[in-house]
């Protein structure tokens, strides 16, 4: 049986630059589709597309010069898209993968610069939404060490849908909370990044 050869990968973790705020709203509509989260005709996917209006929370995965993943880094200073933390918590949303980098460990290396960023900026604790469906990114999250925490659970204001018949066509959203108890603050990198001028770099493993 033949074997797809593995390579190993730099996945750099920074800021988005004001000019891939196009690009990096179509790779999260895009995310969203494929993995079948919602369909290209949601009014959702307007509000994953504007990442203009949240740039200085929005971060980016590249790996050899292209975007390949992006994530959301809020606090609760009431300006943030944050709606879930509180005082001494942050937040992340809008986590998403480009496809074509699906399994290399992208969402992680994500998931762990924003733990990182968290603990410097002194939160105690992250918090997370997740839609009820999304068993694969339940497990994700179980396997970065968050637990839930229904009493935070919520769900979206929705407007009703004028092509329906009546209210009952319309399926709820339940969106869960996650949450997940930071280390104490350290003056080093995580374990898997390694910090070089002003980046941080992470080695993953990705599928040819």
């Amino acid at each position: 049986m033949a074997f797809a050869p593995r390579y190993r990968a730099t996945v750099i973790i920074r800021p988005i630059n004001s000019s891939e705020a196009t690009a990096v709203g179509e790779l999260l509509v895009n995310a969203y589709v494929v993995g079948g989260h919602l369909s290209a005709e949601s009014p959702y996917t307007l509000e994953l597309g504007d990442v203009g209006s949240r740039l200085e929370y929005t971060w980016v995965a590249e790996v050899e010069g292209g975007i390949v993943g992006t994530i959301c880094l809020c606090p609760p200073d009431g300006t943030s898209p944050a709606v879930l933390c509180r005082e001494n918590e942050y937040e992340f949303r809008f986590l998403a993968i480009s496809p074509d980098s699906w399994g290399g460990g992208v969402g992680q290396a994500l998931v762990t610069e924003c733990e990182a960023q968290a603990v410097t900026r002194g939160a105690e604790q992250m918090v997370i939404s997740v839609v009820d469906l999304n068993k694969r990114a339940l497990k994700f999250y179980a396997l970065q060490g968050y637990s839930r925490m229904p009493e935070r659970d919520w769900s979206p204001v929705v407007s009703p849908d004028p092509n329906a018949d009546s209210s009952a066509d319309t399926t709820p959203v339940r969106i869960l909370a996650l949450t997940k108890k930071l280390s104490v603050k350290s003056d080093r990198a995580p374990a898997n990044l390694h910090h070089e001028n002003g980046k941080y770099r992470s080695q993953t493993n990705f599928d040819e």
